[in-house]
């Protein structure tokens, strides 16, 4: 009898992911600047080409060729042709889950479909076109692979355990992380068996990951040279607070649920794993057990730790695979829990009794409304007139959509727009005059008697005050931010406008569904 719940609630939840990704893929709308960053990366003319800007991304290789891949087909409305592309991920997701239940004899996947595969964040990660979704896929994979190589260490789970490995790093740099998590659970379980021939190949699987990293080494380094731009200072309580909202989809109901379920899991596994100890007769299922313990907290702990001390401001995105770790951890507790089985197909309604809402509500967002603004300007931008975009960064998804002849730039001016080119921010920073060349086009456009259209908005000053002008950045590159300068650009900019025009209205864009908010409602104003 509960088999067959089991089995028909999953079903039910298998369809509502489903049905999610196809909200997600019909509402999704146009690119925004990361996904357009990857587009331009992997459509580059060659693949030199594609490997001397890699050190401008963040990610490997291997997403881009898919996605170059992928472009080559000729679709007709390359858009479209990549949400198609992120809905297929989202079905390899689904079928990853069911698979990994089955190799880890949880079958169905209850918690891991409710929690991980429903999820808003991993929805939209899984049909974006970034390289996160796909990487979450092969680190499931490394999961259960992983584990097949534990309970058969032979050549054939070695192969495919470091065929899934690699894939996981070549997908995403920080799945190095949470592999070295499931290789050190790995070796604590077949170590207390002592099974040394187990131990040397997942030594081995670990090692061809690592080796397959190598020939980053110099990118990497390379990116030192702007990546700090990027950082923020986060530390560990902005981290766990963040942590906390992308798990929770920043639902005081769903943490509540993800409390009690973590409560129960200690709980349970800690009576599983409590006697007798894990030897070489012990019960297969304790063992599963015990590797899903140590793979969840291990991979947690180095997880945050690693975020903590690289000071990447936490994205939900970041989150992903640990969300599908931490969701699998628990699944493989509950399921060999005699007395939680029942609990487990209770818990799994809850899940989707707060979180189907808060999922149908996060798929239906537009990704972005800069295509529409660039329409709007197309039409009603007239010659002599001028378009500036704010932040920069904007850039990268406007010249995707803008088709007009008005002439525009960025503030401040990047000359490149094809990728987030850091690094020639980098050289407006420590310029002594970084947005001269706006003030000049801004001037003599209000002086002509044309409009000046403004894509972003600006940081207006009250009135009689003046806004403070960064200096140069000095001392140790690895402090520099980029994130007050574009501030303090943005108030300069805006006391100039202030200063020099006439007039000023904003224009309504039409919108008939939300904004992502990771990508901020753009807004429209003229000056004249």
């Amino acid at each position: 009898m509960l088999r067959k719940v089991e089995f028909g609630a999953a079903a039910v939840v298998t369809l509502l992911i489903l049905y999610l990704s196809v909200r997600f893929f019909i509402h999704a709308g146009p690119l925004w600047r990361d996904e357009v960053n990857t587009i331009n990366l992997a459509t580059q003319p060659t693949y030199s080409d594609i490997l001397s800007l890699l050190d401008r991304d963040s990610s490997p290789l291997l997403h881009p060729i898919l996605v170059r891949l992928w472009s080559q087909v000729g679709w007709a409305d390359p858009d479209l042709a990549m949400r198609f592309l992120g809905w297929l991920v989202a079905l390899a997701m689904i079928a990853t889950l069911w698979m990994n239940a089955r190799v880890l004899g949880i079958q169905p996947p209850l918690l891991t479909l409710a929690l991980f595969g429903a999820h808003a964040v991993t929805l939209r990660a899984v049909g974006s076109l970034r390289p996160y979704g796909l990487g979450a896929l092969f680190m499931l994979l490394a999961y259960g692979a992983i584990w097949k190589l534990v309970s058969s260490p032979r050549a054939a789970t070695f192969v495919y355990a470091a065929t899934m490995a690699v894939l996981a790093v070549q997908t995403l740099y920080q799945n190095a992380i949470l592999l070295l998590a499931l290789c050190a659970a790995a070796l604590v379980v077949l170590g207390l068996r002592r099974d040394w021939k187990g131990m040397a190949l997942t030594l081995a699987t670990g090692g061809a990951a690592a080796v397959s990293l190598l020939p980053y080494a110099g990118i990497v380094a390379r990116s030192q040279g702007w990546r700090p731009l990027t950082q923020t200072d986060s530390g560990l309580r902005l981290v766990l607070t963040r942590w906390a909202e992308v798990f929770a989809d920043a639902s005081p109901r769903l943490l509540e649920v993800w409390v009690v379920l973590v409560v129960a899991g200690v709980a349970a596994a800690t009576a599983l794993l409590g006697v007798p100890s894990l030897t070489r007769d012990a019960p297969p299922a304790r063992a599963r057990v015990l590797f899903a313990v140590l793979a969840t907290t291990f991979g947690v702990a180095l997880y945050l730790a690693f975020m903590t001390v690289t000071d990447r401001y936490p994205h939900p995105w970041h989150f992903l695979s640990m969300i599908g770790l931490v969701a699998l951890g628990l699944e493989v507790v509950f399921a060999h829990t005699r007395g939680l089985r029942w609990a487990r197909a209770g818990l799994t309604v809850a899940v989707l009794v707060v979180l189907l809402p808060l999922s149908t509500v996060g798929v239906t967002a537009r990704n972005t409304n800069v295509d529409l603004i660039a329409t709007y300007v197309e039409n009603a931008a007239r010659p002599g007139d001028l378009i500036v975009v704010n932040p920069w960064f904007v850039g990268v998804s406007f010249k995707r959509y803008y088709r007009g002849d008005v002439a525009w730039m960025t503030l401040p001016p990047i000359e490149d727009l094809q990728i987030h080119r850091y690094d020639l921010l980098k050289e407006r920073m420590v310029s002594p005059a970084p947005l001269a060349p706006v003030y000049d086009a801004i001037g003599r456009t209000l002086q002509s008697g044309h409009r000046v259209w403004l894509v972003g908005g600006l940081g207006f000053v009250p009135p009689g005050q003046v806004p403070v002008q960064l200096p140069p950045p000095q001392g140790a590159m690895e402090r520099w931010r980029s994130t007050p300068y574009q501030i303090g650009w943005s108030a300069e900019a805006g006391y100039f406008v202030q200063t020099h025009a006439a007039g000023w209205w904003g224009v309504e864009i039409p919108l008939d569904q939300p904004i992502d908010p990771r990508s901020a409602k753009l807004v429209l104003g003229v000056y004249d």
